[in-house]
């Protein structure tokens, strides 16, 4: 008989942990946030290879806007 495993680290919901991940990022007030953050990212990537990058969204969303 197959059995079912909780994964509980995965997020809920796609659209909802990228734009958490998104907001997270914008607020952190160090460097060393933004690292662990973009690490988190990094690791949101390498297990989902047919997404858009997350990271290259972190980077993206943190460069000023052009006029």
């Amino acid at each position: 008989m197959p059995t079912l495993t909780l994964i509980a680290s995965a997020p809920s919901s796609d659209s909802e942990y990228r734009t958490g991940l998104i907001r997270r990022y914008l607020a952190a007030v160090d460097w060393a946030e933004e690292v662990r953050l973009l690490a988190e990212a990094a690791d949101y990537d390498r297990s989902n290879p047919g997404a858009p990058s997350l990271v290259d969204e972190l980077v993206g969303a943190g460069l000023p806007a052009a006029a």
